[in-house]
This record gives C-alpha cells, structure tokens and sequence, in this order.
C-alpha cells in the first residue's frame, strides 16, 4: 500500500470529526455573519451542551436576522423598553430542532432546542438540548449569571 494512502486512512482514522449543527452549516456560508459551533460547552461538573452562535457584523445584517428568525416581537418589545442598550438583558425562547427561526411547538426533549437573543450584541446563541436534565441546569445557569450580573 502506498505511504500517502496509509498516513491518510491513518489520520483519518485518529482524528476526530468536526462537529457541526445544522444551523452553523447553513449560516456559516453567509459572509456578513460571523458563526461558531462549540461542542460540550460545559454548563457546571456534569453538564455539557452543544451551542451554535451566530453574530451579525452590521445592522443592516441584524435588521435582517430579525426578519430571518421572526424576531419582531422581540425587537419591538427591546425597542420599546431600550433593551437593546443594555449588555445584560436577553430574549429567550424554545426553538425547533431543525428550524431555529421556528418556535417549538411540542416540548418533547430532544425535540427543541433553546434560543438567546441579545439585542445589544446583534448576537443569537442556539443550545442544542439533548435531554431534560440539560435543559433545567442551562436555564439555572442563565439565571445565575443575569442575576450576578444586575448587582
């Protein structure tokens, strides 16, 4: 066998794959977008979660994220209350697994996944939510932090 193809079925048999979401590989293509995928981002000791970001680099960008993840409520109601001035203050909401711009209909675990909006930042976090379990420690996390943040 030749060497090149041995040390290429040997790296591919030892490196490990990458990691994607179905969000990043969609959003990922857009240059006006910048968009990670981070892979057993741990919440406490015990507790990993799959997270996809997604960051507009201008307004007419985040203009267009809100129209793309049917966030005009949102917007409106941060507009409203100058949410988005603060660093701090996020929407959140249950998302489809396979749509995130889709509000989730059934809360079946492992069946939606969870969505942060911050406004200030032009940012979306996705947390792509295996179990129950994951679930109630991320929320207890978020929580965690908005309120060690105000004081």
């Amino acid at each position: 066998m030749n060497k090149a193809v041995l040390l290429t079925l040997l790296l591919m048999v030892t490196l490990p794959l990458c990691a994607q979401s179905d969000a990043y590989l969609h959003y990922s293509q857009d240059p006006n977008l910048d968009v990670a995928f981070f892979e057993k981002l741990r919440i406490d000791d015990t507790t990993t979660v799959d997270v996809t970001i997604i960051i507009a680099k201008d307004s007419a960008t985040w203009a267009w994220m809100i129209e793309e993840f049917k966030l005009s409520k949102e917007h409106d109601l941060a507009m409203s209350k100058q949410l988005q001035q603060k660093p701090n203050a996020i929407s959140t909401r249950l998302v489809q697994k396979n749509d995130p711009s889709q509000r989730a209909t059934k809360l079946i675990p492992g069946e939606f996944d969870f969505e942060t909006i911050s406004f200030f930042y032009r940012r979306i976090n996705i947390y792509h939510i295996t179990d129950q379990q994951q679930f109630h420690v991320l929320l207890g996390f978020i929580v965690k932090n908005l309120t060690k943040n105000r004081k």
